[in-house]
């Protein structure tokens, strides 16, 4: 990854039109590391829950959480983070070195997210090893703030997707560039899109869009689609911990240089997935309403709905 501009070329070519070119590289050379700081090492390694975004076997990116306990995910050194305790039928169980891996980890509880994207060094009986190639904090902007209850009553009824989609306030996207080569700012990643109940809809049968609203002018995802539109969408019902997971083709369909940007998605396969009582974080307090994120670390103008240190890393 080049340290003074960690961009791959769509990312550059995306912020140029948007005419936040300058902005991005200077922020991106700031707060993008080859390395995971020490405040997002210990972050890490609290968390009993993280989004992963891998690839299938044809390439496409798939969407998943990653549940357990504190301690499961551990950084040995600076630029390698383990992950332990794997669930037995999880998608890393398929991941082999050399392969890429995009990992986000979010506290529901402060709003903190970091990202840790890479490859896999190696997959044993000591877990997986992700050798971490870009490491980066977001802003808290539209993180509801929830609280694990795994005893929440089960769910009775049968889980609608049209109807979980339109009224979730949250979703992971997973998307990758055309060129995989870190070196280059390629790999798969995945974020973080939340909003108000209805921010992303159905427009027919096979069409989900949402309006991708200002954020760290990075343009990760957005730049991601630009590379390769191939995408997978995750949403949960955080009441009874199903999931539901969408992949498709992503398009930008508003002109590139208005915001919010408007992103369509053509699905190709939506799939199920049962209970998992660790998902079970009911809502406590809906995000409140802020500014854009300045840059890819916390700002003055998008503070979290409950405080968190202010520390530049604390993202």
């Amino acid at each position: 990854m080049r340290t003074d501009d960690p961009f791959h070329a769509d990312e550059r070519a995306l912020q140029e039109l948007m005419g936040v070119r300058e902005r991005a590289r200077k922020h991106g050379a700031l707060s993008i590391r080859p390395f995971m700081p020490e405040q997002h090492q210990r972050f890490f390694a609290s968390l009993p829950l993280a989004f992963i975004a891998t690839l299938d076997q044809v390439g496409r990116p798939q969407a998943d959480a990653l549940v357990g306990h504190p301690g499961m995910l551990r950084a040995v050194t600076p630029t390698l983070l383990v992950v332990h305790d794997m669930p037995r039928e999880h998608a890393l169980h398929s991941l082999r070195p050399g392969a890429p891996l995009g990992l986000l980890g979010i506290d529901f509880a402060n709003g903190r997210r970091n990202r840790a994207n890479g490859v896999v060094e190696r997959h044993d009986r000591g877990g997986l090893a992700l050798r971490v190639t870009h490491s980066f904090g977001n802003c808290p902007r539209h993180i509801h703030v929830r609280r694990p209850d795994p005893v929440v009553a089960m769910a009775t009824t049968a889980l609608d997707p049209r109807t979980l989609v339109e009224t979730a306030a949250t979703f992971f996207i997973a998307s990758r560039s055309a060129e995989l080569e870190p070196s280059c700012g390629g790999g798969v990643d995945i974020s973080h899109r939340g909003g108000a109940p209805g921010f992303v809809r159905w427009a027919d049968g096979d069409t989900v869009v949402f309006d991708d609203v200002a954020g760290n002018n990075f343009f990760n995802t957005l730049g991601n689609i630009v590379s390769d539109p191939r995408v997978s969408l995750l949403f949960i019902d955080f009441d009874s911990g199903r999931q539901l997971r969408i992949t498709g083709d992503a398009a930008l369909v508003a002109r590139v240089a208005t915001r919010p940007v408007r992103v369509r998605v053509r699905v190709r396969n939506t799939t199920l997935i049962s209970e998992m009582p660790e998902l079970r974080w009911p809502l406590v307090v809906p995000a409140s309403p802020c500014s854009s994120c300045a840059t890819g670390e916390t700002s003055p103008e998008a503070q979290s709905p409950v405080p968190h240190p202010s520390t530049e890393e604390s993202t």
